[in-house]
């Protein structure tokens, strides 16, 4: 009798501790993946970089009118926030560098900007059309997985669960 209770009790332990680590993956709940890019300036960046803050990974290209759209709300919010530990990573999907910073110019954006030259990183996070944004906690879990248009409103919501109030 007690090796039959031994067997049971062994996989229900198995199971609450892996509930209490989330697994590492690409959706809501999961601990996001790790990735390195590259930056405009030429220096590698990790999404590890900013553990313990509240990242915004955002896939766009120039050619993307969405992804236009958001992005002088993201600048905006980013702005805002950035001092209350809020960073914007704007992954730029396989484009050339001379294409993009003109663009990024004229958009007045300043938060960083990583390059996805071969487009792994956008594969990894199962891209399925631009723009798409997946909001990370402080803790590296991914809170929102969203594709389309993302409102600077929508965003300045989740940052208020997110972030220390005052």
């Amino acid at each position: 009798m007690a090796a039959l209770l031994l067997l049971f009790a062994a996989p229900l332990t198995a199971c609450t501790e892996s509930e209490s680590a989330p697994l590492e993956g690409v959706n809501e709940g999961k601990r996001a993946r790790d990735f390195t890019l590259e930056n405009l300036a030429g220096m590698d960046v990790s999404l590890s970089d900013f553990q313990g803050q509240v990242v915004l990974v955002n896939f766009w290209a120039t050619w993307c009118e969405p992804c236009r759209a958001e992005m002088p709300g993201f600048e905006r919010v980013y702005r805002t926030y950035k001092d209350d530990g809020f960073v914007v990573l704007g992954v730029n999907l396989q484009e050339p560098r001379d294409q993009i910073e003109p663009f990024l110019d004229s958009m007045d954006v300043t938060y960083p900007i990583l390059l996805d030259q071969g487009g792994d990183v956008s594969s990894e996070y199962r891209t399925l059309g631009l723009p798409m944004s997946i909001l990370v906690t402080p803790e590296g879990v991914i809170h929102t997985r969203h594709v389309g248009l993302l409102s600077d409103g929508t965003l300045e919501s989740y940052l208020q669960e997110l972030l220390p109030g005052p």
